[in-house]
C-alpha cells in the first residue's frame, strides 16, 4: 500500500542548532514527560508500520501554521528519532470553521524507520506536553461475508412476476425488494423493505448523492454506468490535472484512497506555509479490478430501475433518470486496506464533493463495548479519534449537501460476528447501525444484534448448497466469483449479477431507503434537520420482534458446512426498531399516519387518533392502494371504527371526506367548509401487538 506520508525538506536533517531549548510551560515541546492516557489506536497485526497519527495542542499548530515548524517539533522529531511529520489529511477541508470544531487540523502524520516498533514511537511521543493524543494507523476493514454465487448458478424460484413493477428482468429475484412469500416455502410475505408502494411517490431523485465507502463502484457496469456520480469538471477536463480545484485529481466518479499518491512535499510544506495546495491523484476506480463488494451494494442502493436491464434498487429511479446518485469513497481494494488518515480524507472529499448519505459497510472489529473506547482509547488499544473528528464533520450541519436535508446522515453495517453488539462506528449514537434478516423475517446467523444496533434490514442468507434464493441479488464484476457464461470477463461494460448475504447488504437498504425519503421531502419541499429524519426512520418500521419471542431457526455455518440451531429469544428486543419500511418513512415525511392492519382478516380501526370517529364521512381509495392492499370489499365506518379487510401484503392510502358549518334548518343558508383526513393502510403478517413502531 503506498503511503501518502512525505519528508519535509526542513526535518529531513535536524542539527543542533534546531535543539534551542524552549521555556517550561509554553506549546512546544519541551521533553518526555509522563505517558498519560494519550495512546489510542490498534494492535500489532492492524496497524501499519513506519507511521503514526498524533493530534497536537492548538498553540503547538499554530507555531506550525506560523512557519515555526522547526521551533515546533524539532527537538520531538530528533529525540525520538522520527523522520517527517506532514498534516494527516490529504487536503484542506472546504469547511474550515467546521475542520477547526472538530481538531482536523491538529492532526499530523509521523514517519519513522520501520524497524522501529510502533508502540516503542507511541510511547515516546505521548511523553510530549503538546501531544493531546497518539493514535496508531489503523488498518480499516470491510463488512464482508464470503460466500459469493453467479446469478446463473441459482435454481429459478422467484417472486410472482405480476408483484414487481419494473421490466428488469431479475427483479422477481429480489425477495428484499418485494416478497409476496412465493419464493420458498419458508418466506414470508412482507419481510421485504415496503418500497413497491414508495415507489408509487417516488423512485429517487438525482439531487441525492449516496457515497459508497467500500472496494469502489463498477462504473461501466450496465445497470450502474448511468447512477454513478460524475464530476463534470474532471470528465470534461484535462488528465492528470485539478480542473475543478477540489484538491482531487481526475476524481471523475469520486476518488480512491487506497491507491491515492502520496501527499508530496510540496503540498505539506505549501500547508504549513499557507501556500496553495498541491492536488493529490488517485488510481481511477476500476472497473473490474476489487471493486465486487461495493458495486453490489451500490446496485442495492441506485442500479437504474425500468431501462429492461438486470435487477431494480431502491433508490434507482421509475426509468425516466430520476434516481440518486452513487459517489465511490473508495477505501479496500482486494486484500489492500486503507488506514484510518485515509478513511478519515474520504469523509472530507464525501462532505466537501456533495454527499448527504455515506453508506459504510465497514467497521473496526477490535473488540469495543463502550463510545469512550472508540472517541478516546480508554483501553490504549482500539480508538479513532480522527476518524471520529472527520465523520462528525461530515455530519456537521454546516456542510449540509441537499436541500431537504439540514446536516448528513451516515449508516454503517452492524457486523458479521453474531456478536451480541454492534461494531464501531456504527454503534455510536449519532450514526445508523444496521442488523439484517432474511426472507423469513428471522435474523441472519451471522448477524450482530444487541447494543449499538439502531434498524434492521434484509441481509439475505445462504442456505447451503445450490440454495441462493436467500441471500441478496445485485449488481457484480468479473473476478468476484465463477466466470459465469455471457459475463463479460474482461475491460469494458460489466453484466454480472451475483449474490451475496451479511450486515453489509442490510446497510444499504437503510441508506436506499433513506435517499427515497430526502426525495420525497424535495418533492414536497419539506426540510428535516438529520435528527428528524432519523427519528422518523426509527420510528417507520415494523415489527420483527413477534418473529423472535420464542424457538429456533437453523443457520447454515459455512466453515463447518453445518447447520446450527440458533435460539431466537436473543435477538428479541436486539435487533433495533423494527424492520425498515419505505412506505411508512414516506408517510412519515408526509405527515400522514400509518395503521398497521392484518393481512387477510377483518379489522376496526380506531378513528378516534385521528379524527372525531362519530362525524359522518365519506370514504374514497384510488385504484393503485386497492390492487396492493387487495381490498375484499370498500372499507366502511362502524360506531367509530374503519372496518377494512386487505388480502394481500401492501400499502395504501384512505381519504376520510366530511363537512362541517352548514346551516341545514334553512334553505340556501349558510354553507359548509369541506374537510379530510388521509390515513395510511399497511397490510403485513401482524406478529405481535408490541412489535415494530406505527
Amino acid at each position: 500500500m503506498k503511503k501518502f506520508i512525505h519528508v519535509l525538506a526542513a526535518l529531513a536533517v535536524i542539527g543542533t542548532s534546531c535543539t534551542k531549548e524552549i521555556q517550561e510551560g509554553t506549546a512546544a515541546m519541551t521533553g518526555i514527560q509522563t505517558l498519560e492516557t494519550k495512546l489510542v489506536g490498534g494492535t500489532d497485526g492492524d496497524i501499519l508500520p513506519g507511521s503514526i497519527l498524533v493530534k497536537l495542542d492548538s498553540e503547538t499548530v499554530s507555531m506550525i501554521e506560523n512557519g515555526n515548524l522547526e521551533e515546533a517539533t524539532g527537538k520531538m522529531m530528533l529525540e525520538t528519532g522520527a523522520a517527517s511529520i506532514a498534516p494527516a489529511l490529504l487536503v484542506k477541508p472546504k469547511n474550515t470553521e467546521a475542520a477547526r470544531k472538530y481538531g482536523l487540523h491538529q492532526w499530523f502524520t509521523i514517519s519513522f524507520d520501520k524497524g522501529v516498533k510502533p508502540q516503542v514511537m507511541a510511547e515516546k511521543l505521548a511523553g510530549y506536553t503538546a501531544v493531546r493524543s497518539v493514535q496508531y494507523n489503523k488498518y480499516v476493514r470491510p463488512v464482508r461475508a464470503e460466500e459469493v454465487y453467479p446469478f446463473e448458478a441459482m435454481p429459478l424460484v422467484k417472486n410472482d412476476p405480476a408483484t414487481v413493477p419494473f421490466d428488469d428482468p431479475y427483479v422477481s429475484h429480489q425477495w428484499n425488494l418485494v416478497n409476496d412469500g412465493s419464493i420458498a416455502a419458508e418466506a414470508v410475505a412482507g419481510a421485504d423493505v415496503g418500497v413497491k408502494d414508495a415507489w408509487r411517490l417516488t423512485g429517487g431523485d438525482p439531487s441525492v448523492i449516496v457515497a459508497v465507502f467500500d472496494c469502489g463502484i463498477a462504473y461501466r457496469h450496465e445497470d450502474l454506468k448511468d447512477a454513478v456520480w460524475q464530476n463534470e469538471a474532471e470528465i470534461n477536463g484535462e488528465a492528470d490535472v485539478d480542473d475543478d480545484g477540489n484538491g482531487f485529481i481526475d476524481d471523475k466518479y469520486g476518488f480512491n484512497f487506497v491507491n491515492c499518491h502520496t501527499i508530496n512535499k510540496e503540498y505539506a510544506e505549501g500547508l504549513l506555509e499557507g501556500k496553495t495546495q498541491t492536488a493529490v491523484k488517485g488510481q481511477p476506480v476500476s472497473s473490474n479490478k476489487g471493486t465486487g463488494h461495493g458495486t453490489h451494494v451500490a446496485g442495492i442502493i441506485g442500479a437504474t430501475n425500468g431501462n429492461g436491464k438486470g435487477i431494480s434498487s431502491i433508490a434507482g429511479g421509475t426509468g425516466n433518470g430520476d434516481g440518486v446518485r452513487l459517489m465511490t469513497c473508495q477505501i479496500f481494494e482486494g486484500s489492500a486496506y486503507t488506514v484510518d488518515a485515509q478513511s478519515a480524507a474520504a469523509f472530507i472529499y464525501a462532505a466537501d464533493n456533495g454527499a448527504c448519505i455515506a453508506q459504510c459497510s465497514y467497521g473496526n472489529y477490535n473488540i469495543i463495548t463502550n463510545d469512550d473506547e472508540y472517541l478516546n482509547g480508554s483501553d490504549r488499544i482500539t480508538g479513532s479519534p480522527l476518524e471520529n473528528a472527520a465523520l462528525r464533520y461530515f455530519l456537521d450541519p454546516s456542510n449540509s449537501n441537499h436541500e431537504s436535508l439540514e446536516g448528513n446522515i451516515a449508516v454503517f453495517a452492524a457486523g458479521n460476528h453474531s456478536n451480541p453488539y454492534s461494531i464501531y462506528p456504527g454503534a455510536l449514537p449519532y450514526v445508523i447501525s444496521v442488523t439484517a434478516f432474511g426472507y423469513d423475517y428471522l435474523p441472519g446467523g451471522y448477524t450482530n444484534y444487541g447494543p449499538g444496533c439502531k434498524i434492521a434490514a434484509p441481509g439475505g442468507e445462504y442456505k447451503g448448497g445450490t440454495d441462493y434464493a436467500g441471500m441478496i441479488l445485485s449488481t457484480g464484476v468479473s473476478g468476484v466469483a465463477q466466470p459465469s457464461p455471457g459475463v463479460n470477463t474482461g475491460k469494458g461494460e460489466s453484466k454480472q449479477y451475483v449474490y451475496m448475504q451479511g450486515t453489509s447488504m442490510a446497510c444499504p437498504h437503510v441508506s436506499g431507503v433513506l435517499a427515497l425519503g430526502i426525495s420525497y421531502a424535495k418533492k414536497l419541499g419539506k426540510k428535516f434537520t438529520r435528527e428528524d429524519m432519523t427519528s422518523m426512520l426509527l420510528t417507520s418500521v415494523n415489527d420483527i420482534d413477534g418473529f423472535l419471542e420464542s424457538g429456533t431457526k437453523k443457520f447454515y455455518d459455512s466453515a463447518s458446512k453445518n447447520y446450527i440451531d440458533l435460539p431466537l429469544n436473543r435477538y428479541y428486543g436486539n435487533m433495533g426498531t423494527g424492520a425498515v419500511d419505505a412506505w411508512k418513512f414516506l408517510m412519515a415525511i408526509e405527515g400522514t399516519p400509518s395503521v398497521l392492519v392484518e393481512a387477510k382478516a377483518k379489522t376496526a380501526i380506531d378513528l378516534s387518533p385521528y379524527c372525531n370517529p362519530y362525524d359522518s364521512y365519506s370514504i374514497s381509495i384510488d385504484e393503485a392502494s386497492k390492487a396492493s392492499l387487495g381490498l375484499a370489499s370498500d372499507p366502511v365506518i362502524k360506531n367509530g371504527c374503519l372496518e377494512i379487510e386487505c388480502t394481500k401484503i401492501g400499502a395504501g392510502k384512505i381519504v376520510l371526506s366530511s363537512a362541517v358549518g352548514k346551516d341545514t334548518q334553512i334553505e340556501n343558508g349558510i354553507g359548509e367548509m369541506s374537510y379530510s383526513r388521509e390515513i395510511s393502510i399497511v397490510s403485513r403478517p401482524y406478529a405481535a401487538t408490541n412489535g415494530g413502531w406505527l
